[in-house]
């Protein structure tokens, strides 16, 4: 069994050589957070937020692996809120086949 040769690269200004390439990893499969995490704590309004009369929409992602969310990124939305939303999405009890799952949520702070 004969193994194909490697393409060339020709170094020119600006142009540089491949490396070696690095083994694929295959990405986060996205869904609906309801099915994935059945069991969600709702984030607290912050004290600082009720003070300042301010209310707002976040938008995070989480990435959840063996059942648990295991990273939150925020995807938009004012920071005040960002620790509440990130607490609450820690505590969430999910499910999944696949071993990566990427779900995003939204969350409405308001005052009432």
């Amino acid at each position: 069994m004969q193994t194909p040769a490697p393409a060339k690269a020709e170094a020119g200004a600006g142009t540089a050589l491949p490396t070696a390439a690095s083994p694929a990893v295959a990405p986060a499969v996205s869904t609906d957070i309801a099915v994935v995490c059945p069991t969600q704590l709702a984030p607290v309004m912050p004290r600082l937020a009720i003070r300042a009369g301010q209310s707002g929409v976040v938008l995070a992602q989480a990435l959840v692996v063996g059942g648990k969310v295991r990273e939150v990124r925020f995807l938009s939305g004012p920071s005040i809120f960002h620790n509440a939303v990130r607490a609450a999405m820690l505590q969430y009890r999910c499910v999944s086949n696949a071993a990566e799952v990427q779900v995003t949520q939204e969350f409405r702070f308001e005052l009432q």
